[in-house]
Parts: C-alpha cells; sequence; structure tokens
C-alpha cells in the first residue's frame, strides 16, 4: 500500500515539477487523474484495514466455534450427551430408603393434547388420587382402579 502512495506523490511531484499549465485541457485531466488515483489509493486503503480486522474477528470466531464442537462432541467426534450420563445416575439409586425420592418419574403421553407428563411411580399405588388429570388440558389419563370399583358400587346404589 506504502508503493501506491509513493507512486501517486510522485505523479504529483512531476505534474509540479514539469511546470504542468492548470488551466489547459490536458493539465486539467492530469491533475482529475492524478487526484482520482489518490482517492482510490485511500479506499483501497480503508478495504485493506477492514478486511485484516474481519479477518482476525473470523479466526477468533472459528477458534470459539472449534472449542464449542469440542465441548459437544469431544476431542473424538462423537456427541456427548450429558443427559444421558445424567440418566443413568438416576437409575442406578445407591440410597437404602424404601420410598426413594431420587428422581425416578413415570413419563405418560396425554392421548388427548399429546403432552408429555412426568409423575413419581407412588402415586398410582396412593389411594388418597382417585384419578390423574392432565395439567395441560385437564382431561383424566389415568384412573385409580379402587376408584373405579366404588364408582360402580355407588351406580348399582
Amino acid at each position: 500500500m506504502n508503493d501506491l502512495k509513493k507512486k501517486i506523490a510522485y505523479l504529483q511531484g512531476l505534474a509540479e515539477g514539469i511546470n504542468l499549465d492548470k488551466g489547459s485541457n490536458e493539465g486539467k485531466l492530469f491533475l482529475a487523474v492524478i487526484n482520482v488515483l489518490d482517492e482510490m489509493v485511500m479506499t483501497i486503503e480503508g478495504i485493506s484495514l477492514n478486511q485484516t480486522e474481519v479477518e482476525s474477528y473470523l479466526e477468533a470466531l472459528d477458534e470459539d466455534l472449534g472449542d464449542l464442537e469440542d465441548d459437544i462432541y469431544g476431542e473424538d467426534g462423537e456427541y456427548l450427551d450429558e443427559d444421558k450420563d445424567d440418566d443413568e445416575d438416576e437409575e442406578q439409586c445407591q440410597c437404602d430408603e424404601e420410598e426413594c425420592d431420587c428422581g425416578n418419574y413415570l413419563e405418560v403421553v396425554c392421548p388427548h393434547c399429546l403432552s408429555v407428563i412426568n409423575f413419581e411411580p407412588s402415586i398410582l399405588e396412593d389411594d388418597d388420587v382417585p384419578e390423574i388429570t392432565c395439567p395441560n388440558c385437564d382431561e383424566v389419563i389415568y384412573v385409580h382402579d379402587d376408584h373405579l370399583e366404588m364408582q360402580e358400587e355407588q351406580e348399582e346404589e
């Protein structure tokens, strides 16, 4: 870039040194061409600086993306599913309590709104809970067997 600036400065000096007539058509033409070349050098220099900034930003972005890929896929390129490890820990509960609250839940899909509902398995054995309703659509998704028998007996009477 400095080489172009030097050449333009040389042309400007040459035009002044040969006593170019600024009033003649040829003089006006040469001076206009030299001025346009000078503006072009300034514009090219700005573009070059912008390109250098974009290149360094792109390199930093590429490094960050590489780090993110390593975090997600690991060094060997296989997808690392951290949730999968958590699920395995939950399934292999090590506590000695009979009624463990380690996060083992039943997953049921509501047949009405197709929402996924999670609840503790102990709720199915609880006689105080006659039915389970979907929290999204309020439709019944499970009825306790004892509750059904009680309803049938009440209907027969």
